[in-house]
């Protein structure tokens, strides 16, 4: 298997989310469906497509995720999964807060994460069986017992309404955590929440419907932090699941009750 120098790629990570920072404030709010679009594709392709030839010249054997690999790579090699800009519609709409993800996947396992706040300059980052990371400092899940009076964050995966049973339990669950904690927000781009989870300023993410290409690193951050992660139901979390639920050990426990409860109703 390919050994990867992880300053290496943190420090592309870093030159091309410049690029992006200058692009952004270079920019004015996209407000037409249409047009966002076409400035996703445009802004975010290019920077997509920088990350992808940078690491194939520094890791050649290394493929990526464009929806196109085999399955033997796909269990068995590995390959690339990329977001260059988590959190695209606060990035066209000008509002600071959107992150880049990029994850290592070996065997159909996440080896290598890294989620970048750009706008802040914050760097999460995790190796499996090494530990998780924050600008170079070792990083932990927070302590607490259990979800109430916690401070939690949930969200949807891109184009949401395709999937109606997971809208469905998107609402349903917000209204019955609601009735626990402390508060409950969305912080736009779902890697960055992940990440703020393993630092342990939130206390729990969970969200309905798969994306795991916003989700598969985070879970690593976490699981390196001490976390876990799984399914809302409580079965293992993987890059192509469908529901996602992250906390302190004592907190997942407590959150994945409600969250079955939810379930059961539907």
């Amino acid at each position: 298997m390919t050994a990867i120098d992880t300053e290496e790629v943190l420090a592309l990570l870093r030159d091309v989310g410049a690029g992006l920072c200058v692009t952004y404030w270079r920019g004015e709010p996209v407000v037409e469906a249409d047009d966002m679009m076409a400035a996703f594709q445009r802004i975010s392709g290019a920077a997509n497509a920088e990350l992808r030839n940078e690491l194939s010249v520094m890791y050649p054997s290394i493929a990526w995720d464009d929806d196109e690999l085999d399955e033997t790579i796909l269990q068995g090699g590995e390959y690339w999964v990329c977001d260059a800009i988590d959190g695209a519609v606060q990035f066209l709409r000008a509002i600071p807060n959107w992150a880049m993800s990029l994850t290592l996947m070996r065997e159909g396992v996440p080896v290598f994460s890294a989620v970048f706040d750009a706008m802040h300059d914050e760097m999460f980052h995790a190796v499996w069986g090494r530990g998780a990371y924050h600008n170079g400092a070792r990083m932990r899940v927070n302590a607490r017992a259990d979800h109430y009076h916690a401070i939690v964050a949930s969200g949807q995966p891109p184009f949401a309404s395709r999937n109606r049973l997971a809208t469905q339990l998107a609402g349903a669950s917000l209204s019955a955590m609601l009735r626990d904690v402390a508060a409950a927000r969305n912080l736009g781009p779902t890697s960055l929440q992940l990440a703020y989870v393993a630092c342990g300023r939130l206390d729990a993410f969970w969200q309905y419907g798969e994306d795991g290409r916003n989700c598969i690193g985070g879970a690593l951050l976490i699981r390196e932090a001490g976390g876990v992660v799984t399914q809302a139901d409580g079965t293992p979390y993987r890059l192509h699941s469908g529901s996602i639920a992250a906390a302190p050990p004592a907190v997942h426990a407590s959150m994945l009750r409600r969250l079955c409860d939810v379930a059961e109703v539907w």
